[in-house]
């Protein structure tokens, strides 16, 4: 996102305002959920933020507060065809917000 080169008209402007709309819309609701495969890893998750907020954020910390907001379902199953010990997967519970919105 923030090597993006000069772009013809106004458009550097328009991504720019949009970035940072995108940035706050991303800390007041769940939108990065719509960004990732139905099911994810807590690290894909902590990886779209980052991009999304410019940050890079600790791991643990990120865990912590994600799954303190029960927005998230644990599922049964792990990553597969991975080089690395599988991650466990995820999803959003769309009910669960609702609820707490």
């Amino acid at each position: 996102i923030n090597s993006i080169p000069d772009l013809i008209y106004d458009h550097n402007e328009i991504l720019g305002y949009s970035l940072k709309h995108l940035r706050n819309r991303v800390r007041q609701a769940p939108l990065g959920f719509n960004l990732l495969p139905e099911k994810f890893t807590l690290l894909q998750l902590m990886h779209l933020y980052e991009e999304i907020l410019g940050v890079e954020m600790d791991k643990s910390n990120f865990r912590r507060k994600i799954l303190h907001m029960k927005l998230l379902v644990a599922l049964d199953e792990k990553q597969q065809d991975v080089s690395h010990r599988a991650a466990k997967l995820y999803k959003f519970d769309p009910d669960i917000y609702k609820k707490l919105t």
